[in-house]
């Protein structure tokens, strides 16, 4: 009978206990959920010869890192370095951002996935993916990420977005469990982020270090045709030789002449929208314009974007054109030299140009290719006349 006694008051006991501490264990589950602060995750897609993205990477990206949560690490395999890293993990433990390369397969790879996933019409780099929206350019991303950072740690975080290939290539790079050290056994590199844009200490120093042959395939069909484009001005250029020494015709400037620098005005007005105004630029099938605009050499001297040099250099042409057309001497005759000499400027200008796009940016710009082909037709059309001033200013009256 005692036993049945203590049985029940055993029993009892227990059932107290437990009812007890189901509240307990609640409320440490409830503590513990709180002590996870929350966190946002972002993929930006980035080319390393894209101005636009250097500047996202190496200005905006640094002062949120800085606010929120304190400096990075950057993480990536240093294994393959050689044949092109695709991934980075930039982590401080409240931001986490992935930066794919798209001029490596796996990061271009990626990057077509993310375009399928979202139904994104444009091919333009910077692009960032964060809470499955998605935002291009070094604009719409400064203007957008801040906010978006602030509202997602005022709430539950913002977690990676959702396409296929995403968590592969994060799983491929040790996170914030990796050493900030490599040793001999381990090929995981950390580096501390700086807030600075020096070659030396940018969050990630941009600079493409593939060879021109790599450079050159990644867009075979488009490099194929700036590389024709830029034989044919160079042929052009040695070409104009062979007219100065035509005899005299008496020709003024055609009609064609306005024409063509019309059309090159309008290109080249396209052109220094799409560089001054930061927006995409309406490519063709040919070619990636937007890498092109996006990258250092879219400034001269890093100073003047080159569609507002072309648009100057097409109202001279057409400036020089109209004083040509008159019969005003020796006025006619200085203006048909200046419309010639322009032209050559022009060509040389483009032809330089040119030669950048394939081996050296990787990128054609369609664009740039029809205002280089305008600018040298316009060439050989201003050729003859100025030969006919420059003999009319030499002879003496």
């Amino acid at each position: 009978m005692a036993s049945v006694v203590i049985y029940r008051i055993s029993t009892a006991i227990f059932a107290i206990a437990a009812l007890l501490a189901v509240p307990l264990l609640l409320t440490s589950v409830a503590v513990a959920q709180d002590d996870e602060d929350p966190s946002v995750r972002g993929v930006l897609f980035f080319s390393p010869t894209c101005g636009h993205c250097e500047y996202v990477i190496n200005t905006v990206l640094p002062p949120l890192f800085a606010e929120h949560g304190g400096p990075a690490k950057l993480y990536y395999d240093e294994t393959l370095q050689g044949s092109g890293v695709p991934f980075y993990l930039i982590d401080n433990g409240t931001l986490q951002f992935l930066l794919v390369d798209v001029s490596v397969e796996a990061g271009s790879l990626l990057f077509l996935e993310a375009t399928d996933r979202f139904d994104i019409e444009s091919d333009g780099v910077p692009r960032m993916i964060i809470n499955d929206e998605v935002f291009i350019g070094s604009v719409d991303i400064p203007d957008a990420l801040p906010g978006l950072i602030a509202d997602g740690l005022g709430s539950a975080g913002i977690d990676w977005p959702s396409f296929a290939g995403l968590e592969g290539a994060v799983a491929s790079i040790e996170g914030p469990a990796a050493t900030t050290t490599t040793s001999e056994d381990d090929s995981r590199t950390t580096t501390t982020l700086a807030t600075t844009t020096t070659v030396d200490g940018g969050v990630l120093p941009l600079g493409s270090g593939d060879s021109v042959a790599d450079r050159f395939g990644r867009d075979p069909v488009g490099n194929t045709l700036s590389a024709i484009v830029l034989i044919g001005m160079v042929a052009s250029l040695v070409g104009v030789v062979v007219v100065w020494r035509r005899p005299k015709s008496g020709r003024r400037p055609g009609a064609a002449i306005p024409v063509m620098a019309m059309l090159g005005t309008a290109v080249a007005a396209y052109l220094a929208y799409v560089e001054t105004s930061g927006v995409e630029a309406v490519c063709g099938p040919v070619g990636d314009c937007n890498t092109v605009q996006q990258s250092d050499y879219a400034e001269l001297f890093g100073l003047i974007p080159v569609g507002v040099l072309g648009l100057m250099g097409y109202v001279v042409v057409l400036g020089a054109w109209l004083m040509a057309r008159t019969d005003h001497q020796p006025l006619s005759d200085v203006a048909r030299i200046v419309l010639f000499a322009g032209t050559v400027g022009g060509v040389a200008l483009s032809a330089y140009l040119t030669f950048l796009e394939p081996f050296v940016i990787g990128a054609t710009c369609a664009w740039c290719l029809t205002s280089a082909i305008v600018i040298t037709v316009l060439m050989w059309l201003a050729a003859g006349p100025a030969t006919d001033s420059w003999s009319e200013l030499r002879t003496p009256s």
